[in-house]
C-alpha cells in the first residue's frame, strides 16, 4: 500500500475564530486522506481534533499570544526558524496555512525550500480588515504581495476576497475558491414554537466583540423594538463594557444576555428564533452556517462578503434604506442599519409562515457545505501539487 502523502495545517491556535474550526473540521476529514501534522504557533487547543492527526505546537507549553508588540514582534521572528525546523522534521510535503501571518510564514518557508510545496488561505476581506490602522495597512501593503506570491496556490472562501487580493495586493499564484465546512445532522432539530405576538421572541448572534462584528447594531435595533423581543449574544472581546454599557443606555441590558464563549455553539443557538449577523464585514461566516445547519432562520446584513453566497446564491440586491430584502434562504439587510435590521426582526416574529420556510431552507442549504464535501475539495487541491 503506498503511503500517504505528508501534510501539514499551520494555524496559530484553535480557539473559537473561524478559522480555528476549519482548521479543527477539516483535521478529521483529511487524516482519511493524508499523513497530517497539525502545527500551531501557541499552546492553544479549545476546539476537539482528529486523534490520529500529530500536533506539534512552536513556543513552550502554556504561552499564549502576547499583549506588546514588541513580545509578539520577536516571537515571530522565532517562529521563522522553528516552522521551517518542524516541516523538516515531519518531512512535510504540502503545507497549508491560514491567515496573515501563517501565510507570511508559508512563503518564507517556500523560499528556504523550493521543493516544498505550499497551499495560503485567507480568511477575510483584506483591504477592509487591515485599513482601520494606518501602519497595518502600509505593511499589509508589502508584505501580502510579496510573501503571499511565493506560494504555489491560494483558496479563499469568497470569490470576492479572491478579487480583493489580485486587485489591491497583485497576487498573482493560482486562486481558487473553497467554502467553510460545518457538520451538518441527518434531521432537523426541533426549534422554540412561537404561538402568539405576547410571547418572548428571541434572536441569537455569535461572534468576537470587536468593531467589524457591529454587535451595536443589533443592540439598537434591540432598543427599537418592543419589551418582548430579546437578545442572546455570544462571544468575547474588547467591547464587552462598551457593548454592556450601551445596553444599559438604551433601557435594554434585562433583554440582552452576554453568554461569552461557548464550546458547543449549536446546542445553545437552537433555543432561539432566529439568528442574526451584522457584521461590516466577513470572510465567509461560519457562525451562519452553524445556524442554518440547525435550520434557524437567518437575517444578515448584505456585507462583502460571504451574507449573499449564502443566502441568495450570489444574486445581488437592492436593498432600501430601513428595510430588507427576502432573500432565498434568509433575509437581507444594509450594512449598519438598525432600523432595517429591527423590522426584519418584527417580519420574522408576525410571520410564522417564512420562519418554517427559512428553517426548512437553511437546514437543506447547509448540507451542502457538510464537511464531507468540502474536505473533498481541499483533498483535490491538494493533490493538484
Amino acid at each position: 500500500m503506498k503511503d500517504k502523502r505528508k501534510i501539514a495545517l499551520f494555524v496559530s491556535a484553535i480557539g473559537y475564530g473561524g478559522a480555528e474550526k476549519v482548521v479543527s473540521l477539516l483535521l478529521d476529514e483529511l487524516t482519511k486522506y493524508f499523513d497530517v501534522t497539525l502545527i500551531l504557533l501557541y499552546d492553544e487547543i479549545k476546539l476537539p481534533i482528529a486523534k490520529n492527526a500529530k500536533v506539534v505546537i512552536l513556543s513552550k507549553k502554556g504561552e499564549t499570544f502576547k499583549s506588546n508588540a514588541f513580545s509578539s514582534f520577536i516571537d515571530y521572528i522565532k517562529f521563522i526558524f522553528k516552522y521551517q525546523k518542524a516541516l523538516k522534521n515531519e518531512n512535510i510535503d504540502v503545507a497549508v496555512s491560514f491567515l496573515v501571518k501563517q501565510n507570511i510564514l508559508n512563503g518564507i518557508a517556500k523560499m528556504f525550500n523550493p521543493k516544498l510545496k505550499t497551499i495560503i488561505s485567507e480568511r477575510c476581506f483584506p483591504s477592509i480588515m487591515y485599513s482601520n490602522d494606518r501602519a497595518t495597512s502600509f505593511l499589509t501593503k508589502m508584505l501580502i504581495p510579496f510573501f503571499y506570491n511565493k506560494n504555489d496556490k491560494l483558496f479563499s472562501n469568497s470569490i470576492y476576497i479572491n478579487n480583493d487580493l489580485v486587485s489591491n495586493y497583485n497576487i498573482k499564484i493560482d486562486t481558487s475558491v473553497i467554502y467553510n465546512p460545518i457538520l451538518t445532522e441527518n434531521r432537523k432539530p426541533r426549534l422554540k414554537t412561537y404561538p402568539d405576538t405576547e410571547k418572548i421572541f428571541k434572536a441569537v448572534t455569535v461572534g468576537r466583540l470587536i468593531p467589524v462584528k457591529n454587535q451595536k447594531s443589533i443592540i439598537e435595533s434591540i432598543g427599537m423594538l418592543p419589551s418582548n423581543f430579546y437578545l442572546d449574544l455570544y462571544g468575547d472581546g474588547e467591547l464587552l463594557e462598551e457593548l454592556q454599557e450601551l445596553s444599559s443606555e438604551l433601557e435594554v441590558n434585562q433583554r440582552i444576555t452576554f453568554h461569552g464563549n461557548v464550546k458547543n455553539v449549536k446546542a445553545h443557538i437552537v433555543e432561539n428564533h432566529c439568528f442574526v449577523l451584522s457584521s461590516l464585514t466577513e470572510g465567509f461566516p461560519n457562525v451562519v452556517l452553524e445556524a442554518m445547519s440547525v435550520g434557524l432562520p437567518v437575517i444578515c446584513t448584505n456585507c462583502m462578503s460571504g451574507p449573499l453566497e449564502l443566502l441568495n446564491d450570489n444574486e445581488k440586491v437592492t436593498i432600501l434604506s430601513g428595510s430588507f430584502v427576502k432573500a432565498k434562504y434568509g433575509l437581507l439587510v444594509n450594512v449598519d442599519d438598525a432600523v432595517g435590521l429591527s423590522q426584519a426582526l418584527k417580519f420574522l416574529q408576525n410571520n410564522k409562515e417564512y420562519r418554517d420556510q427559512y428553517s426548512r431552507l437553511s437546514f437543506e442549504r447547509a448540507k451542502t457545505y457538510d464537511v464531507s464535501n468540502i474536505g473533498v475539495h481541499v483533498k483535490n487541491l491538494i493533490d493538484s501539487l
